[in-house]
């Protein structure tokens, strides 16, 4: 992973064609207690959004890494996350999709080795295996990533 943010990646403003932005409001929960059902049912809503987004946008061919990568991230914020939202990103341009979730939390996320038999542990190793690029941001709130749009499948707007 890198440490920086998602703006750093110099996208013109032309060149975006889409850049949608959500937040979920959180109730408090202590540490450790499961997710509320209301906030989890967001990881599904989140992924059913941006497949269409995907879709319309003529790029269905990262539909399914996109929604895994959405699933890591979003379930990671709403478990680890602090304060009272999650925001969510897709940012669509010309030659790259990125995606950005904010749980407000200043630890900063990074890549696990979990063994074979951990039932948890490999979310930003998933998020970096399929991604372009993966990143946080320099204050750790924010964890990022992207995927090169193929040339073949690109719509302009």
């Amino acid at each position: 992973m890198i440490v920086g943010t998602v703006e750093d990646l110099g996208l013109v403003p032309e060149a975006v064609w889409d850049d949608l932005a959500l937040s979920i409001r959180r109730d408090p929960r202590p540490e450790g207690e499961p997710i509320a059902e209301h906030e989890g049912q967001w990881v599904g809503r989140l992924r059913r959004i941006s497949t269409a987004k995907l879709r319309h946008w003529g790029i269905p061919g990262l539909v399914e890494d996109a929604e895994s990568v959405i699933s890591e991230l979003v379930t990671n914020a709403l478990l680890h996350g602090k304060g009272d939202r999650v925001a969510f990103r897709l940012l669509l341009a010309a030659n790259v999709l990125a995606l950005e979730v904010d749980d407000g939390s200043l630890e900063r996320a990074h890549v696990n080795e979990a063994d074979p038999y951990d039932e948890s542990g490999r979310g930003l190793f998933i998020v970096s295996e399929l991604s372009t690029l993966c990143g946080v941001s320099p204050d750790g709130t924010k964890t990022w990533c992207t995927f090169t749009i193929p040339t073949t499948t690109r719509r302009s707007p």
